[in-house]
């Protein structure tokens, strides 16, 4: 039996019949539900009702009908990676229904080039299942895929690994099986077919594309079946300094154009230092044994770590600014071509550096999610916008001029700013971050390790300094919406009623009714109305 409030609250029916039809999948005591009330950033927030982990498909789909039967919302949550309140309730009356258990290999088909998972899969799981087959998905995971899920991952939308090359994720989707605000369980693409293996994504309206990037608010991802192609056998990786902004950005979109880069990405001088995923480069002996094995001969994985070991991270502060790429080939004739006018792009702006970086990220792409605080402990969260590839000059310049005039703001609240850049697919991508002294919250601590965060675990909570840090997130929003921008993770922390037109918005209200009449499914999420409001 799930154990119940432990406080004197008015006990709720959904939650007894919860318990009842699920067990131990349901969690109500307090801890849990004051867990689940914050993100990475936003805390605290309002505290579910209960918690519910189903390890089947079938149990999720039981916890929607049960909840939503008793009037109460579903809002779902991955592995905990975000930063928008996309897995925050909104009201009182809400279960978070916490998809990690879903997490089954459903079917790997080398033949037919696909693999179905659960949405509870980790990006680390799926690449784990994939080994040994040669094959991989075009994007294979963000940098936090130790934790970050699959379904996380669609509902977000969602870009790093082979990013540059292949864009987000949505494009290496075929298809989503997930639990409608009734309980139904249908599927998306092919695999909804009768007597059709889920092989493709066309056939008919793409009702795949209408469940990616909505939170969650038009269903319950509960699986998800992803393209895959021949791994490249040939890799390379280099790494470029440069003195301006706008010298990076022109590199990196000249190499997107010609299509030369897997997976690449530039960040600022402070990103470099306070960025611990970056520092990740001197972390020691065990990093040095990954890159050794990542070398294609023995003899040259000894010479890549030794190189790390000498270089450390200090040299990226020689450079204002340094781009880190990775490149993949189907032989090593072609990837000399690729590595050869890479170099030709890179030295047209800046300096070719050592590429330390790119293989220590590539030596162990899912490890720890220690970049989500800073070196020494700082609160972190970014803020992010994409835009057409033509506008990256004037998106840079913008950014730039913008951060200048915030700065005496910065310095006054202990806010420290930092970018990166990155080209996804077509397009240009901008994330600044900020880093702040404040409190570790148990989600931080149970994401990074209680061993990493122990000497800071007595740091108080900071509430002004957060209060400048949302203040000026609103502002760089406002920005890049100026500039055209559009943004992923939309959740209920970016804008997006306000930057639709009237029309589209309200064929969007005519889905959300059409698959959820009552509004019960992560309410408040992409700006759609709250349960019992017009509007």
């Amino acid at each position: 039996m799930a154990a119940m409030n432990d406080t004197l609250e008015k006990p709720n029916p959904a939650i007894d019949a919860l318990a009842s039809a699920l067990g131990d999948a349901v969690m109500a005591d307090d801890a849990t539900r004051d867990y689940y009330a914050n993100d990475i950033f936003w805390q605290p927030g309002i505290r579910p009702l209960a918690v519910v982990m189903p390890a089947t498909a079938e149990q999720a789909a039981t916890a929607v009908r049960i909840a939503t039967q008793n009037g109460v919302a579903i809002v779902p949550r991955g592995g905990g990676m975000s930063y928008t309140k996309g897995y925050l309730p909104a009201v009182e009356s809400a279960i978070v229904i916490d998809a990690r258990k879903l997490n089954d290999i459903i079917e790997v088909n080398a033949d037919d080039l696909y693999i179905t998972v659960g949405a509870g899969c980790t990006w680390a799981q799926v690449n784990e299942a994939l080994e040994g087959t040669g094959l991989r998905s075009g994007y294979w995971g963000p940098l936090s895929g130790v934790n970050a899920t699959v379904g996380g991952a669609l509902s977000q939308n969602s870009a790093f690994f082979g990013s540059t090359l292949n864009a987000t994720v949505a494009e290496s989707v075929i298809g989503v099986s997930l639990v409608l605000a009734d309980g139904t369980l249908v599927t998306t693409g092919s695999g909804g077919r009768t007597n059709a293996r889920p092989f493709t994504r066309e056939g008919g309206p793409d009702m795949t594309g209408m469940f990616l990037g909505d939170n969650g608010a038009m269903g319950l991802k509960v699986a998800a079946t992803l393209r895959l192609w021949k791994k490249p056998d040939s890799v390379g990786y280099l790494s470029f300094g440069f003195k301006t902004s706008v010298d990076m950005a022109a590199a990196q979109v000249d190499l997107a154009r010609e299509r030369l880069v897997s997976e690449g990405f530039g960040i600022d001088r402070t990103k470099a230092s306070h960025s611990a995923s970056v520092n990740r480069v001197s972390d020691g002996l065990k990093t040095l044994g990954n890159v050794a094995k990542a070398g294609k001969t023995l003899m040259s994985g000894i010479k890549d770590a030794a190189a790390v070991a000498a270089g450390g991270a200090n040299f990226l502060k020689d450079h204002a600014y340094t781009l880190h790429l990775v490149l993949e080939a189907r032989n090593d004739d072609e990837l000399k071509t690729s590595m050869t006018r890479a170099r030709e792009i890179g030295t047209t702006y800046g300096v070719e550096i050592e590429n330390t970086v790119p293989k220590v990220m590539r030596s162990k792409p899912f490890s720890p999610v220690r970049g989500m605080l800073g070196l020494d402990g700082e609160r972190w969260v970014p803020i992010h916008a994409i835009f057409p590839m033509g506008d990256w000059k004037k998106v840079v310049e913008a950014n730039d001029a913008f951060f200048a005039e915030k700065k005496d703001f910065m310095e006054k609240h202990g806010i420290v700013y930092s970018v990166m850049f990155l080209t996804v697919g077509g397009e240009f991508f901008i994330e600044p971050a900020f880093y702040w002294h404040d409190e570790i919250t148990p989600l931080h601590a149970r994401s990074v390790g209680e061993d990493v965060v122990k000497k800071w675990r007595d740091r108080p909570a900071n509430v002004e300094t957060r209060k400048a840090v949302i203040e000026l997130r609103d502002a760089t929003q406002d920005l890049y919406i100026s500039l055209g921008g559009v943004n992923w993770q939309v959740a209920r922390d970016y804008p997006y009623k306000a930057v639709l037109s009237s029309e589209t918005f309200a064929l969007l209200e005519a889905f959300k009714r059409a698959v959820d009449p009552r509004g019960l499914m992560n309410p408040g999420s992409l700006e759609l109305a709250l349960p019992g409001n017009a509007d």
